[in-house]
């Protein structure tokens, strides 16, 4: 493996705990790679990757727009609560760490997607191979629900052979990708000849820093403001703000641009959208498209302006995620004559950010309960994350806002965002591994005031969170089996009903302060507690999918616990 490639994977199994041996550390590396592409979403190396029969195919991954899908429970659940259409994408890949090509693994690569997506395939398939086929038979149930008619399918070949001319390589990517369209299953259909440079611009733009130039036809400052760097007013072509800030340098749409923003693109169909459409579908209205919009706010930790650009960097979309989307989705239709106002705001405070996403989404009627990032709770417990963390050795962070500890370079295992600690507090506390691992966007949904409430324990989330980091760290440095990462929602609840029954006979004050004294030893007493406790309560770390997903699990698993309850 290439020096520099090596050095990108090392970080990545540091940095995330990957519990593996080498060849499927590396498959959980690429997954990685490719799924940074498309969405923003956190996720474990143990998501990444399978265990079982191995047809050929990797790694396999389901977008719904730019959220990572990971059971066929979510997918039902998102389907069922929303009306609105999807853009899916379907990624397949296959991850070599050979620093040479070969045709024959090529060929075979697109023969095992070929069949895997057959009605009868003739390979076995490992138990998440399996699940994942449903939740491809589902996108077709479903199809009506599909923007364009038809999902996307992306099928990576990674290798760790630099980019090569050689003309039959090349020729088994072009007669490959020809198969799968012929498939029918598809509508964009690419065999992507994903070389070591291309995992390297993929690994280094994952999580860096978004940079961007947007020309404009004018702009002027505000007046100075209380904690504001830089604002200016601009008006630009539709067609600069697609180019520069909605896509990036390669033509792909920039994916973690609104995570600020309240809303989830709600489709094009509803009311205020389809409004927006129709002006960009009429020769004559799109001409007044920018004085019929509301524009666009960005914030950005850098706003300079040179001649008439404007270079922003570390940029999020607050305000304007319908139009923005919009724009992507009748990207055809936008030209030159097409207008936009937008507003741009360097700001670094917390506090001055929240006020202006509040005010800005106010004046489009957003309710309360969708002001996640701005939830007094939330505030409350990054304070209570920095303060705790402050006199610990292996401090973690609660990230209320996306990229704000990216200046400290903190691991991204030790980051908690909401959406984790949720998870993590739904296990600990809630005792629901199954809502933990099945159903973690209800969490910060319908079960939000549920989770995150005014008065609840903050040392209860911080526990949650930190046993969670320490248990990575166990299976990462091959204390326990890799194979016990995809259980580790419930070794969590296991070990929150063994602490709460035995913390005093611990000689410990609380549970939370058995629970912390459990995970954090490498060995000595505390750490044959814990390896009895999930070897007790999880005798069988291969444990089928089926399994794992079954409510009776949670029953069984707890009942174990109970025998080493004196």
């Amino acid at each position: 493996m290439h020096l520099v490639t090596k050095s990108y994977f090392d970080t990545f199994c540091r940095d995330f705990g990957a519990p593996y041996e080498e060849s499927k550390n590396f498959e959980a590396f690429v997954s990685y790679c490719a799924l940074s592409k498309y969405s923003g979403d956190k996720v474990e190396a143990s998501d990444l990757v399978y265990e079982g029969a191995d047809p050929g195919i990797d790694g396999a991954l389901l977008f719904l727009d730019d959220r990572v899908v990971l059971s066929s429970e979510e997918l039902d659940e998102i389907f069922e609560t929303s009306r609105r259409e999807y853009k899916v994408t379907i990624i397949l890949i296959q991850a070599k760490r050979s620093v040479s090509w070969s045709k024959q693994e090529i060929d075979s690569f697109v023969a095992a997607i070929v069949d895997y997506l057959s009605e009868e395939p003739a390979q076995p398939h490992s138990p998440y191979l399996a699940t994942f086929k449903e939740m491809f038979n589902k996108v077709f149930e479903n199809i009506g629900r599909v923007r364009g008619g038809l999902p996307d399918l992306h099928a990576y070949f990674f290798s760790a052979a630099p980019d090569t001319d050689a003309v039959e390589i090349n020729a088994a990517f072009q007669v490959g990708e020809i198969a799968l369209k012929k498939m029918g299953y598809s509508h964009e259909t690419l065999l992507i000849k994903a070389h070591r440079e291309l995992i390297h611009q993929l690994w280094l733009s994952a999580d860096g820093p978004m940079e961007a130039r947007l020309p404009t036809v004018g702009y002027a400052p505000f007046p100075s403001a209380p904690d504001i760097n830089n604002a200016y007013v601009a008006t630009v072509t539709a067609r600069n703000f697609i180019d520069s800030i909605l896509k990036d340098p390669n033509g792909n749409p920039r994916k973690k641009l609104f995570e600020e923003n309240v809303r989830d693109f709600l489709g094009v169909d509803v009311e205020v959208n389809s409004e927006i459409a129709d002006t960009l579908n009429s020769a004559d209205k799109k001409q007044r498209f920018g004085l019929m919009n509301n524009g666009i706010t960005i914030v950005a930790s850098s706003v300079r302006p040179a001649g008439q650009e404007i270079f922003i960097r570390d940029f999020q979309i607050v305000n304007g995620c319908q139009t923005s989307n919009i724009l992507i989705s009748l990207d055809a239709q936008v030209d030159s004559t097409v207008s936009l106002m937008i507003k741009l705001i360097e700001a670094d405070k917390p506090s001055v950010i929240d006020d202006i996403v509040r005010a800005t989404n106010r004046q489009s009627k957003v309710e309360d309960a969708q002001f996640i990032s701005t939830l007094d709770a939330l505030r409350v417990l990054e304070q209570y994350f920095n303060a705790r963390g402050a006199s610990e050795t292996n401090r973690i962070y609660f990230e209320r806002r996306k990229g704000q500890y990216r200046v400290e370079n903190v691991a991204p295992a030790r980051i908690f965002d909401a959406r984790e600690v949720a998870r993590c507090y739904a296990a600990v506390v809630m005792m629901r591994p199954d809502l933990s691992s099945r159903y973690a966007n209800r969490l910060t949904g319908d079960l939000l005031n549920d989770v995150f409430t005014q008065g609840q324990h903050e040392e209860d989330y911080y526990t949650a969170c930190y046993i969670y980091y320490l248990l990575r760290l166990l299976t990462g440095n091959k204390r326990f089996d890799g194979r016990y990462s995809k259980l580790r929602w419930h070794i969590m609840t296991a070990a929150s009903k063994f602490c709460g029954a035995m913390f005093k006979s611990f000689n410990c004050k609380t549970k939370n302060e058995a629970l912390y004294n459990l995970f954090a030893a490498n060995e000595g007493i505390w750490f044959d507690r814990l390896e009895l406790l999930i070897k007790t309560s999880m005798p069988d770390p291969d444990i089928s999918r089926d399994l794992l997903k079954s409510p009776p699990l949670t029953g069984t698993m707890l009942g174990n616990v109970d025998s080493i309850i004196s």
